[in-house]
């Protein structure tokens, strides 16, 4: 089981979704092989209420299919083909795929408005399986947080920050608030006073996308609690030579 810090540590981007298809069990399980030290993955609901691991809000893009997300049955979503024969998975099959083997960074998407029930629905699943020590929630919605921080007190969460004016009055307004477990800002915000006061306050950092080796170095060397990066093997050679 992993413990319960941070430390330089690797997050596979849905998956290992450099080497296969984005947010499939392929991918994930390629990132366990890869000697990942997370995964992070996006869930959404379907029209029948089942929390599916995929990353927009509609099937174009990474299937065959078209539609909604919530406009489709789990098993409407299941006859899709995600790329190389494989399917969109439930996150119940993600959790019972890796267990507490791997921390696992689950990003809820949409708005609290259009999200009803996502949050509620994600954790019931997590502790059913008592998984909640390698579980790491985030959103760009600080009120989805605050649901799954209602039904799941001791849940750790992450707080998205995006870039631009938007993301700095989320991070101002909301992140004294919410107390999160950690800040996922862009890696671009990553500076040595960003990773001090987030320290002072007893916050990780975990930082998306990171696929460039400069990128992974510079952060590495400043003893960043975490990236998110698409391509888990490449990261690991950098951390090891850095």
């Amino acid at each position: 089981m992993r413990s319960k810090s941070l430390s330089r540590s690797i997050f596979a981007h849905r998956g290992a979704s450099a080497n296969a298809p984005e947010n499939t069990l392929a991918a994930f399980r390629l990132a366990h092989q890869a000697q990942a030290d997370g995964i992070e993955l996006d869930v959404h609901l379907s029209a029948d209420q089942q929390v599916v691991v995929i990353h927009d809000d509609e099937v174009s893009r990474t299937t065959n299919g078209q539609g909604k997300v919530s406009q489709l049955t789990l098993e409407e979503l299941r006859r899709l083909d995600a790329g190389q024969g494989e399917t969109i998975p439930t996150l119940g099959e993600v959790l019972d795929l890796i267990g507490d083997q791997l921390y696992i960074n689950i990003e809820l998407k949409g708005v609290s408005r259009s999200a009803s029930g996502l949050a509620e629905a994600a954790a019931a699943l997590v502790n059913q399986r008592k998984l909640n020590q390698t579980i790491i929630y985030s959103s760009f919605d600080p009120l989805l947080l605050f649901k799954t921080r209602r039904v799941a007190p001791q849940a750790k969460l992450g707080l998205l920050i995006d870039t631009g004016a938007a993301g700095t009055a989320t991070h101002l307004i909301f992140a004294p608030l919410l107390r999160p477990w950690s800040l996922h800002p862009h890696f671009s915000s990553i500076t040595p006073r960003f990773l001090q006061r987030a320290n002072k306050n007893q916050q990780a950092i975990i930082t998306w996308t990171v696929n460039e080796t400069e990128e992974m170095r510079r952060l590495f060397a400043l003893g960043i609690q975490g990236i998110i990066t698409d391509d888990p093997e490449k990261a690991l050679e950098v951390r090891k030579a850095t």
